[in-house]
């Protein structure tokens, strides 16, 4: 759009409306999100919580528990972005299967799903195996772990990289779903 100043040249009128427009767009990435979700400033939080603690449930079975350091409530509190966050998934008895570390996660109360991001490593309790990646997500009606990023996992000396996967939370049936290289064995 272009407006004119009775008196002004265009290019002035041209320069002071780009002026505007990058002025505009900086005030928009003052309230750039801070390891949030793109176009959730942490400032809008509804709540936010410092050493949060989580059952992680589905259909009333406790899957394992989350912790974090800090949590911000979003969407009438349906929705958290959590910080510095740690999940344990146990098995329907209550005996650890696996750990999930990673910067960042976001959980979603209402189909209870975590997706954790951000230098993602998950470690068996029981089956010694690792799995490093840039995103993990955990399904609590399905209860496994899948991803479509790039992962590594390994198991002793022996080792699996490929793109994308979907694990159960104990990483004892690991398939990998393309550019696999390498095994895990049994």
């Amino acid at each position: 759009m272009l407006i004119r100043l009775p008196g002004r040249p265009r290019h002035v009128v041209a320069a002071l409306t780009l002026g505007v427009w990058t002025a505009a767009a900086a005030c928009d990435a003052s309230t750039a999100t801070t390891g949030t979700r793109p176009g959730t400033p942490a400032d809008s939080a509804e709540q936010v919580m410092f050493g949060v603690h989580l059952a992680l449930t589905s259909a009333g079975i406790r899957r394992g528990e989350l912790v974090a350091d800090t949590a911000m409530s979003f969407e009438a509190a349906t929705r958290y972005e959590l910080r510095r966050v740690r999940a344990t998934f146990a098995d329907t008895l209550g005996r650890p299967l696996s750990v999930l570390s990673a910067r960042e996660a976001t959980y979603r109360i209402a189909d209870a799903a975590l997706e954790a991001r951000g230098q993602v490593v998950v470690v068996s309790d029981t089956s010694r195996r690792r799995l490093e990646a840039p995103q993990v997500r955990w399904d609590a009606a399905r209860n496994e772990l899948s991803s479509d990023s790039a992962f590594v996992a390994t198991a002793g000396a022996r080792r699996l990289t490929g793109t994308g996967f979907v694990s159960d939370p104990g990483l004892f049936s690991l398939r990998c779903l393309r550019e696999c290289t390498g095994t895990l064995g049994r």
